[in-house]
């Protein structure tokens, strides 16, 4: 019985390093999470959900240029992949 309880207690313990540990961000997933916010500001109906959808989007935005507001050269390369997806989440 202690065998398979600390056996579980592992495998859970493990479990929670594996999700608290952040996921590295790239320029290509920063651009790719930016585009499906925008694609939701496109379909998002007037009004509340519109209103809604802009506020997130822009605060994603402010996040990240605080965040990397001294690594200019990758906000270069997020504004690169941006224009990859931008039309396709407008659906253009």
């Amino acid at each position: 019985m202690k065998k398979k309880l600390s056996i579980s207690f592992a495998v859970l313990f493990c479990l929670a390093l594996l999700s608290c540990s952040s996921k590295k961000e790239t320029a290509s997933s920063i651009a790719q999470e930016w585009c499906d916010l925008n694609a939701k500001v496109y379909k998002a109906a007037e009004g509340p959900a519109k209103e809604a959808a802009q506020a997130a989007q822009e605060k994603f935005e402010k996040n990240m240029e605080e965040k990397y507001k001294d690594k200019k050269e990758f906000i270069d390369e997020v504004g690169k992949e941006v224009e990859k997806c931008e039309d396709k989440s407008e659906g253009k």
